[in-house]
């Protein structure tokens, strides 16, 4: 069934505090034991860790915001949502990248994040980007 009110402001507030790139505030949402699981990479455990793999990544542009799709809302607190990751480079390009993630909700905090991306244009961007700095 489509996701409660609530639970899409919630997520839009969360995706707003990592658009701004505010790790303390991004990372209230975590709880403290969360997991975090990017395809086939492997889990991330702990808030903490997920905070240091967001903010590493996120210290690389400018910034990174998230358009939400559609969001369905499962018992137990399963959120499903399709987004749009909007990520402007330091050199000021936008790349949209299309986003699956089923995130676990329970009581107002992740307690584990499953996203389904394929972030390799932003990648191949970032490496582009590095790859002029210095140049003439």
């Amino acid at each position: 069934m489509r996701a409660s009110t609530e639970t899409t402001k919630l997520l839009t507030e969360y995706y707003a505090a990592m658009e701004a790139n505010d790790p303390r505030a991004y990372g209230s949402y975590y709880a403290e034991n969360m997991t975090l699981t990017f395809g086939n990479s492997p889990e991330i455990k702990g808030r903490e860790n997920i905070v240091a793999a967001f903010s590493s990544k996120l210290g690389e542009v400018e910034s990174l915001g998230h358009d939400l799709v559609n969001v369905w809302e499962e018992e137990g607190g399963v959120v499903f949502f399709e987004s749009i990751g909007r990520w402007t480079l330091r050199s000021g390009a936008v790349i949209e990248i299309k986003a699956s993630s089923k995130i676990t909700i329970v009581s107002g905090k992740f307690v584990d994040q499953r996203i389904y991306v394929d972030n390799a244009p932003v990648f191949e961007a970032l490496e582009q980007e590095q790859g002029l700095v210095g140049r003439p």
